[in-house]
């Protein structure tokens, strides 16, 4: 029995020690913190705009193994808007509106006062572009990228979105194109005050072979008429043409399949006449130059009606 009284009142002891050591003068702290603002109330149609960066310094004092935690972890000072008229608010910041521990005081929060700006919230559609960097293959070219929406709605301030021409998706990589394919991009707010409706869109990327050029002997003109019209001579008869087109496209396109010609719906006006020069290329086979463009149509008087190189208008 004495022997547990005597360790009853040992314990007793201990625990009156380690309380005056807790809260002795040099157990106490006092630390400065930067603490972050939490505004509660904001109106449904207005966003809050300034101050961009919403904290303010609180200098506190109390016990070390109290402060401690508090300083690792710093909680939010609220500030609950009343309804407010217009655009601005001068909110006055209280330590009482801080959740600490009952033995840690708040000493000082500075600045005590903070003005709140607010801009009415607007939505409105806004086109996605597709940054790219990198560089296709030497032998792909970039052929098109069709965008999935390509409109999207934002909201935000109204300042901010009036300014606002595109929305853009995190970059492409060319250089990671094979061939033809369809990616899934993210698109990027343009600041953390604008929220989008779609978060991602799909980017069909279209390539193609890089085309290859080819020059064509000398190809006879041919004129287009209706045969009842004069027979007319062609000056000069031949032109020269470079085509282009994949590799397949070249390989088997045969000359004769380019048709270079003019067409003539009405007798000319005078003794001659200048006309652009047309040219007739098969399916996956594009006309990159004709010399000359233009050629001289003359009346010849002398040659039979029908001969030479004529066509029907069709």
């Amino acid at each position: 029995m004495t022997r547990n009284l005597s360790l009853k009142a040992a314990s007793l002891v201990i625990a009156i020690f380690l309380t005056y050591a807790v809260n002795s003068a040099s157990n106490t702290s006092v630390v400065s913190i930067i603490v972050p603002i939490e505004v509660q109330n904001t109106p449904e149609d207005k966003i809050l705009v300034r101050p961009t960066k919403r904290a303010v310094q609180v200098t506190l004092k109390g016990p070390s193994f109290l402060v401690g935690p508090v300083v690792s972890s710093p909680p939010p000072l609220s500030v609950k808007l009343p309804a407010i008229e217009g655009d601005r608010f001068l909110a006055n910041l209280k330590a009482s509106e801080l959740a600490l521990p009952p033995t840690v005081e708040v000493l000082s929060v500075d600045p005590p006062e903070m003005e709140f700006v607010f801009e009415t919230v607007e939505r409105r559609e806004v086109k996605v572009e597709v940054p790219r960097v990198g560089q296709l293959t030497k032998d792909l070219v970039l052929e098109k990228i069709e965008i999935e929406p390509k409109m999207i709605q934002v909201k935000g301030p109204r300042s901010e979105l009036r300014q606002l021409r595109a929305l853009e998706t995190e970059p492409i990589d060319l250089s990671d194109i094979e061939g033809s394919r369809t990616v899934r991009l993210r698109v990027r707010p343009p600041s953390s005050q604008v929220s989008v409706a779609s978060s991602e869109v799909n980017a069909s990327v279209v390539v193609g072979l890089v085309p290859q050029e080819r020059m064509l002997p000398p190809r006879s003109v041919e004129l287009r008429a209706s045969p009842e019209l004069p027979s007319m001579k062609v000056e000069p008869s031949e032109v020269s043409i470079v085509v282009a087109g994949d590799r397949e496209a070249m390989a088997r396109l045969s000359p004769s399949s380019v048709i270079p010609y003019v067409r003539l719906k009405a007798p000319l006006s005078g003794e001659s006449e200048v006309v652009d020069v047309s040219v007739e290329v098969p399916a996956g086979v594009r006309l990159v130059k004709v010399e000359p463009k233009t050629i001289r149509l003359r009346r010849e008087n002398n040659v039979e009606k029908g001969s030479g190189k004529v066509r029907k208008v069709r």
